[in-house]
């Protein structure tokens, strides 16, 4: 199906604009506020860890953070691809717009394992548990960090932070005053942003964005084209004010729309029976609009107080399956300081989602409408037992009306042996529970003719997934080491190891065949009967080479083995163990060549996935950026220059693509 694209955008307009803006070149490069020393990097303030505001030095817990410097230097023009710098995150491309991301293992398109975050609103779906990365977008030039936590977050965020968090930080208003006109357009995609902010009254600041872009479809893995182009627009606001001192209330809210083509899973009982799997082309449009209202306030320097509620709405709409879900969620969190070896933080909070669905002979609800509370509370006492060295004790309390109350402790020692080495070790709890698909889905994904090997029933045989009203969460206890430190002012280290072991893993279990006056019908159904154990090493460092040029780097390895219990098929529903690299290696150049100019490569190696038969690649992106004057840049990107296509993933409900060797140009200018 053909849409009219948002935007044609092509490289001529965009050098055009650039050249026409070109001043005296920017003499004095190093003044960028963005552009962080290593001392500077380790002391880098992040709030995921411990839901307050720390160094990240003193982070118990793998984390890593893209700050704005790593955002600009990226050459990336999404969140997903920008995601691929983060050390330990597998980003495996399927299509044009859709990814599968996970930390850990168990890859998937949906990685249940995984909760995003924005500003604190979640981008996880309950119904089907993962995040729908070619809805997620933002204006990048508007993100002030991103917080990866590899590991569990549960006691901190709740349910599905079992092997990460992803939080995504937005820059406050005061923070991006003036216009910004970013453009880029390129070999696969072209887009362009506004944003502009400004001032109200005193106290006050705020900016609104506008953003559209076009994705042309890519190559299938048959060699004909694919039927993946994607365009979306959105827009959005911001609002900051300070009322009074120490006290901050922040508003902001959004639009979108997206339209993506997609080969989907198309099953049908009609004849002429395929011999396979079936897709089918389809185009998807989502919709949404979120507002978000956040209050802190300091009543003094050891008493802190914050209140946040949201709602969010999300449709969906295909020929095989439409939804419409609805979330309120309102959360408290206080924090206040005990004594003087004692600091807590508690909070309470409650989320309620509506959703409703219309299915079709493939998928398909039941009940097709569900209404779902969540209530939950933590607490968290940071207890200081000697210079340097603190325990932190905790636990998160949710309960959902499927499997009831849920709890996920941790206990997080961290010493800071001295001013630049730190050590940390944890033990903690953290469960995914059961999404909407897997309790009351109902999947047809294959129709099998009859009188053949497969099927020697003299009716066609329909194959599919049926969901397990008795499933109940999956389980996660996890042990961690880390190291950060510093060598000198021109080297880093940070080291974790981790060890994860799992119980009441989801599998697929065979029913028995049941034989209609129209068709049989052979299916699998969800159920807890599979446990495992996951286990591996993840080293990152960096070195300044010289004021003009660092170096950056990243080994992560990952070894897993699940098992089913007695009686089980020991087939996993989502993500096998081959599913994730048992290694991934990055290496990161930023090298200042001068006269205003940036040089930046990132060469990233990925181990084979054997469930899926995908080989090891190697991926080489590089960038080439010019500071026309201040405000004013532009860049020219390559990526996958290695090779003229690969396959990175192959999904289960939509067809792969082949991903291809592309470049794009991007213009930055802010007045």
């Amino acid at each position: 199906m053909n849409h009219r694209p948002f935007l044609r955008a092509r490289p001529l307009p965009v050098l055009t604009l650039v050249v026409a803006l070109s001043g005296p070149a920017w003499a004095d490069s190093a003044t960028d506020p963005t552009r962080l020393s290593l001392e500077e990097l380790m002391s880098i303030e992040v709030s995921s860890a411990a839901r307050k505001p720390q160094p990240l030095s003193d982070a118990a817990t793998a984390l890593h953070v893209l700050n704005r410097d790593d955002i600009r230097r990226s050459g990336a023009s999404s969140l997903p691809e920008l995601l691929r710098l983060v050390p330990g995150v597998q980003v495996s491309r399927i299509d044009a717009s859709r990814y599968a991301i996970t930390i850990r293992g168990f890859a998937n398109r949906y990685a249940g394992k995984l909760l995003v975050l924005q500003d604190g609103r979640t981008l996880f779906s309950s119904l089907f548990n993962g995040t729908f990365w070619e809805v997620q977008d933002v204006v990048l030039s508007d993100v002030e960090r991103i917080e990866v936590i590899r590991g569990p977050g549960g006691t901190m965020w709740g349910a599905n932070a079992v092997n990460g968090v992803i939080n995504i930080i937005t820059r406050a208003a005061q923070d991006t005053q003036g216009t910004l006109v970013q453009a880029q357009a390129g070999s696969e995609a072209s887009g362009l942003a506004l944003r502009h902010g400004g001032t109200l009254g005193d106290d006050g600041y705020f900016r609104v964005h506008a953003k559209v872009n076009q994705h042309d479809a890519l190559q299938g893995t048959n060699g004909l084209p694919g039927h993946d182009a994607r365009g979306q627009k959105r827009a959005g606001f911001r609002i900051d004010r300070q009322p009074r001192t120490g006290e901050r209330l922040s508003v902001q809210g959004g639009v979108h729309e997206v339209r993506a083509d997609v080969k989907g899973l198309d099953t049908r009982l009609d004849p002429p029976w395929p011999s396979g799997v079936h897709f089918a082309p389809d185009t998807q449009t989502q919709s949404g609009a979120h507002l978000l209202l956040r209050w802190e306030r300091a009543v003094h320097a050891d008493h802190h107080l914050h209140l946040q509620a949201y709602v969010d709405r999300t449709e969906a709409r295909s020929e095989a399956f439409d939804l419409s879900v609805h979330t309120v969620d309102l959360e408290f969190q206080q924090r206040l300081r005990l004594n003087a070896a004692n600091e807590l933080t508690w909070g309470a909070g409650l989320r309620h989602i509506s959703d409703r669905t219309r299915g079709s002979f493939t998928l398909t609800m039941d009940p097709a409408a569900a209404r779902t509370q969540i209530y939950h509370a933590f607490v968290q006492d940071e207890i200081t037992l000697s210079d340097g060295l603190h325990l932190t004790l905790g636990s998160k309390f949710e309960h959902n009306p499927t499997t009831g109350l849920e709890t996920q402790p941790s206990a997080r020692l961290h010493w800071r042996a001295s001013p630049s080495d730190s050590f940390w070790a944890s033990l903690s709890r953290a469960v995914e529970t059961p999404s909407r698909a897997t309790l009351h889905s109902q999947i047809n994904y294959r129709v099998q003719a009859p009188l053949t090997a497969s099927n020697p029933l003299p009716l066609p045989l329909v194959v599919g997934l049926r969901g397990g009203n008795g499933v109940v969460a999956q389980e996660l206890v996890s042990r961690e080491l880390g190291y950060r430190g510093l060598f000198g002012h021109r080297l880093s280290v940070d080291l974790s190891v981790f060890h994860h072991r799992y119980e009441h893993l989801v599998s697929l279990e065979p029913r028995p065949l049941v034989v209609g006056p129209s068709h049989g019908l052979l299916t699998y159904g969800f159920a807890n009967q599979l446990r495992g154990h996951a286990y591996g090493v993840e080293l990152s460092s960096a070195w300044q080479v010289n004021p003009a040029w660092r170096l950056s780097g990243s080994l992560s390895t990952l070894r897993m083995k699940l098992v089913p219990y007695p009686g089980g098929a020991g087939d996993s529903a989502f993500g096998t163990s081959g599913a994730s690299p048992a290694y991934m290696v990055q290496l990161h150049s930023r090298h200042e060549l001068g006269h205003n100019l940036e040089l930046d490569a990132h060469l990233y190696r990925n181990g084979k996935l054997p469930d899926l038969e995908i080989p090891a690649h190697t991926r080489l992106d590089l960038r080439l950026g010019w500071r026309v004057r201040p405000g004013v840049t532009l860049s020219l990107s390559g990526h996958n220059l290695l090779q003229r296509c690969h396959r990175e993933f192959e999904a289960e409900d939509v067809q792969t693509s082949e991903i291809p060797r592309s470049w794009q140009v991007q213009a930055h200018w802010r007045f």
